[in-house]
């Protein structure tokens, strides 16, 4: 029985093609957004900022918290990642890395002058999401079915660049002396490029054929609008509450497709079985998404904690008018984060901690080939169990320079783990991301 490591929770053309071909393919996982923009202050308390947000970050975490904003602020933010997959896959092990620096985000926000409350706009590009990958990891089958259940060595690299960015325009004002609202509109852009191959060989040598090649190539182009609204309440001079509530994020993916499959033969002659590429669109409609955050301040001491709701089952993805099946796959997730900050009292520096749970919401299958890829889940399908669900620790440190520029950094790491729930040698896998960033502002 051939066999396939399929992420199902993504929408490829190619996933069919390889199906027929009779060879292993592991789809490119759905490129999700986050949900947050790129900020140190609130990177370095675990992502707990729905109710702290009170400058330029609130653009992205609750655009309430502009009111906030006094004076105009202009700032920046580099950042620099580094990922990390350590998988198993037939026994092997394997190890695939990459590394990405760049400038993050730019933000400029204005307060009009008002006879009483505020009324803040705010404009801001940040980067969202970066989904560059590089790997090559191999293992030996020993039961590939087209060649009659012989033994093959298969072989998978995988190469991917890509980025998301978001421009968006924000806007807030006081309703009452304790309670202020906001809304804020973003439009998606950016690009993958993305580049899979994979190579069955003759093991055993015991058949005219030296090697199966499928090439897998795709260039999209991402464009989509998503908005948010928000709210903050002051409850007292120690407490404050805030919330938000996304609307569904639109990705449009403008697609080139390549695809080809070829027989190496140990004459050395080689037939292409198929090489056809193409165009098609892709749309994928991300489910809503609601936050809660609460704070607390006192004598320099801040503690935050967020809690996010996301219906992931009500995922839709559609190539042209073809809906996949990708609902089964997910499931509603609540994700949570706490974080505190101190105040040193003898000069303006902030240190800063935090944690932050944020569970995946897709299901990883591997299945027979004959038995999946149809209209939905197959009984023969074996989940790819999660061991350690997604978690993020961070630290950070902010000081301000006189009165008018702040400088803020922060680490954050994270890391989750899954393993095959039958046969940990077939596939095991831990995905690991370092991340340091520095924001600075100035107040004019």
């Amino acid at each position: 029985m051939n066999r396939c490591l399929v992420p199902l929770a993504a929408a490829l053309f190619a996933a069919g093609s390889a199906a027929a071909a009779g060879h292993p393919f592991t789809e490119l996982e759905i490129p999700l957004p986050d949900l947050v923009g790129t900020h140190a202050r609130a990177v370095g308390m675990g992502r707990a900022h729905i109710a702290v947000a009170e400058d330029a970050s609130a653009i992205t975490w609750n655009p309430a918290g502009l009111v906030h904003v006094k004076r105009v602020e202009l700032s920046t933010s580099i950042s620099s990642d580094d990922q990390e997959i350590e998988t198993t896959w037939f026994g092997n092990g394997a190890d695939g890395s990459s590394s990405d620096a760049q400038i993050g985000g730019l933000h400029f926000i204005y307060p009009f002058p008002t006879y009483r409350g505020s009324l803040v706009l705010g404009f801001g590009i940040d980067r969202l999401r970066n989904y560059d990958l590089d790997y090559i990891r191999s293992g030996l089958d020993s039961d590939v079915s087209i060649w009659g259940g012989r033994p093959g060595l298969l072989t998978d690299r995988h190469q991917r660049e890509g980025k998301l960015t978001a421009v968006s325009g924000a806007v807030a004002w006081d309703v009452t002396p304790r309670l202020s609202v906001g809304g804020t509109v973003q439009i998606l852009t950016g690009s993958i490029l993305d580049e899979q191959s994979f190579r069955t060989e003759d093991a055993d040598d015991a058949t005219d054929t030296l090697y199966l090649d499928d090439y897998f190539l795709l260039d999209m182009d991402l464009s989509g609008y998503s908005a948010m609204a928000g709210f903050l309440y002051q409850a007292s001079p120690q407490i404050r509450f805030g919330g938000v509530l996304g609307t569904p994020r639109v990705l449009d993916f403008e697609r080139v497709e390549q695809i080809r499959f070829s027989t190496r033969y140990d004459d050395g002659s080689e037939i292409i079985e198929s090489d056809f590429g193409g165009l098609a669109d892709e749309e994928i409609t991300f489910p809503w998404w609601a936050g809660f955050g609460v704070s607390f301040a006192k004598r320099g001491f801040m503690l935050a904690a967020d809690v996010r709701y996301s219906d992931w089952q009500a995922i839709e993805d559609k190539v042209g008018d073809t809906e996949f099946f990708l609902k089964p796959y997910y499931d509603e997730k609540l994700s949570f984060s706490i974080g505190g900050e101190y105040l040193f009292p003898a000069f303006p520096l902030r240190v800063r901690a935090g944690y932050g749970y944020d569970p995946v919401p897709f299901t990883l299958t591997y299945c027979p080939f004959d038995d999946c890829l149809d209209t939905g889940r197959d009984p023969a399908e074996v989940d790819v169990e999660l061991d350690k669900d997604r978690n993020r620790y961070s630290v950070g440190a902010g000081y301000l320079f006189g009165s008018a520029f702040a400088l803020d950094l922060a680490f954050e790491t994270g890391s989750y783990e899954r393993t095959h729930s039958l046969d940990p040698s077939l596939y095991s896998e831990k995905r690991s991301t370092d991340r340091f960033i520095a924001t600075g502002a100035y107040r004019f």
